[in-house]
């Protein structure tokens, strides 16, 4: 590469650099400003590509900021980083342990997560902002970052002994599980749409997998089938929503679309890009009429890829709705007026489908629904109160249907069949179990004094608050249709079976994990100051930028 000195671009006073390659190609290098002591400049790079040799030479030129290395605080990227090596760790590990000697991955795993879980709580209150502005680390992300390594530690604890008792000796289950989880993570600590969609897929590809995960049976290998095929589907229109946005707004960090002014939320771009991107989260959080996929992989796929599924993937989507919302919403009416939509319908058709559902794992898999139409009110309220009422009742969420699943589990392990009949006289056959599952049904009922009372309670509330007096309404109506089903389930937990029974023991790595659901809901429900005042907390950081007056229920239904 040889250096020749060329004159002034354009008249301007600012030294040049000049390079021509052997080629014919010039990189020239107009530097602003450099600063001696930390060796960084600002200035323009101009590519001038020549054609051919000797003095006729055809130049193209653009034009290209500086490059400067960004600020990297990898504190907020700890909990990632320790999670994935912790999967790449369990899946060397895999490779040397014996197919009925699964102890040792479980233990690395949880031992992973606790030190993903200490890294999470250090940057608890702060909100660090890294990596370009790609990588933000709040109290959002962290308190439902906390919930994914919790809900990811118990799945593990329950995992093992179903694993084993029903053949399914593969070690690719837990460092899967892990990927997903460090997928999870990265949606919930970024405000890049690109960088939200990298870890959507890379905890969409790991359940997709989970969820074929019993190759032998039919029912599983369709429901990951049709789990792939409609979740390409969402991911195709989440990605195309992204590229219109970012043709409207030049950006997809959605702390800039805060930003917009009132004019450009009138644009036909932006209207398309929101409702596209809408759509593939919706499919995600299970929303009405993106729903259908819930109860088919719920039944099909191994009971222990629902209990992760349905926990993590719910809280990574709402995660990531609750930012979007917090930033299109001040902007983009039509936002506001569908999430109105989809939560009532959510509500109502998923309590009234699980109303009438025989099986155990698909009245679950709708009331899941269900409950998403209960998170979706926060969304739709755009207030503070909202949003903290939806981080309390995701942490709440994921140890009811954790819980929940898992009690099933155990049932398939011991040969039971997993109907809504087969509950009954569960008392006789294991009254741990009976006792965990009664608890985990209150609280999805919403009785107090359980954190699922609470968090219906703060949604509730949220939308009175915003003047959706319809919404509320809906919302205490539907919990009462909910009620019914899941008090049936509890009274009949403890009636005579119709059939004579054989008890069965728990685990003791199941015993923990349900113990620690069934405590955890009541402790959140005696004591909800210890999680309301983080939610709180997270709310106040990414409210900001909300009007301060919400729209109504006439405003949100036009």
């Amino acid at each position: 590469m040889m250096k020749q000195p060329h004159r002034e671009h354009r008249g301007e006073k600012r030294p040049t650099f000049l390079y021509r390659k052997p080629e014919g190609e010039v990189l020239a290098l107009i530097i602003h400003h450099l600063d001696a002591q930390s060796c960084r400049f600002s200035g323009k790079f101009i590519l001038i590509r020549g054609f051919g040799r000797g003095r006729r030479h055809r130049y193209t030129i653009g034009r290209m900021e500086a490059f400067v290395t960004p600020e990297i605080e990898w504190s907020a990227l700890a909990p990632i980083g320790v999670v994935v090596a912790t999967a790449l760790l369990t899946l060397v590990l895999e490779l040397f342990l014996p197919p009925t000697r699964r102890t040792p991955l479980i233990a690395v795993g949880l031992l992973g997560l606790a030190l993903a879980a200490y890294f999470q709580v250090a940057i608890w209150q702060g909100a660090v902002v890294t990596f370009g502005a790609m990588v933000v680390a709040d109290s959002l992300g962290s308190v439902l970052g906390l919930a994914v390594l919790g809900a990811t530690a118990l799945t593990l604890l329950v995992s093992e002994d179903y694993l084993q008792a029903r053949g399914l000796r593969y070690g690719e289950f837990y460092p899967l599980v892990l990927f997903a989880s460090a997928g999870a993570l990265a949606m919930l600590t970024t405000t890049n749409l690109m960088v939200m969609f990298i870890g959507l897929e890379m905890l969409s590809l790991a359940l997709y997998v989970l969820a074929g995960l019993s190759r032998m049976e039919t029912r599983s290998e369709e429901s990951a089938l049709k789990y792939f095929l409609l979740g390409a589907f969402a991911s195709a229109f989440l990605l195309y929503g992204i590229a219109l946005l970012y043709g409207a707004q030049g950006t997809v960090d959605i702390r800039v679309i805060a930003l917009s002014t009132e004019e450009a939320s009138t644009g036909a771009l932006l209207m398309a890009s929101a409702i596209l991107i809408l759509i593939g989260l919706a499919f995600k959080a299970s929303l009405v009429p993106f729903h259908l996929w819930t109860p088919d992989v719920y039944q099909g796929a191994p009971t222990v890829a629902t209990v992760y599924m349905s926990a993590v993937a719910k809280v990574a989507a709402f995660g990531v709705l609750i930012r979007i919302t917090l930033s299109v919403a001040p902007a983009l009416e039509l936002w506001g007026a569908l999430l109105w939509w989809l939560s009532m319908l959510t509500m109502i058709v998923g309590n009234a489908a699980a109303l009438v559902q025989r099986d155990a794992k698909r009245m679950l898999a709708y009331s899941s629904v269900a409950h998403a139409g209960y998170l979706t009110v926060g969304l739709a309220s755009a207030n503070a109160t909202g949003v903290a009422g939806m981080i309390y009742y995701l942490v709440a969420y994921s140890l009811m249907t954790v819980g929940a699943f898992a009690v099933l589990g155990l049932m398939a392990r011991a040969g039971d069949a997993t109907t809504v009949d087969a509950l009954q006289g569960l008392y006789r056959r294991s009254p741990f179990a009976a006792h965990a599952m009664a608890i985990l049904l209150l609280s999805l009922a919403g009785i107090p004094p359980t954190a699922g009372f609470w968090g219906k309670w703060y949604l509730f509330f949220a939308a009175v608050e915003a003047n959706q007096w319809l919404l509320a309404s809906v919302l205490a109506l539907t919990s009462v249709v909910g009620a019914a089903y899941y008090l049936r389930l509890v009274f009949s937990l403890y009636a005579e079976p119709r059939m004579p029974t054989v008890a069965w023991c728990v685990p003791a790595p199941v015993f923990a994990a349900l113990l620690a659901c069934a405590l955890g809901l009541i402790g959140l429900g005696v004591l909800p100051a210890s999680l309301t005042d983080a939610a709180r907390h997270a709310a106040r950081q990414v409210t900001v930028e909300l009007p301060a007056d919400a729209p109504s229920d006439a405003q949100a239904r036009k």
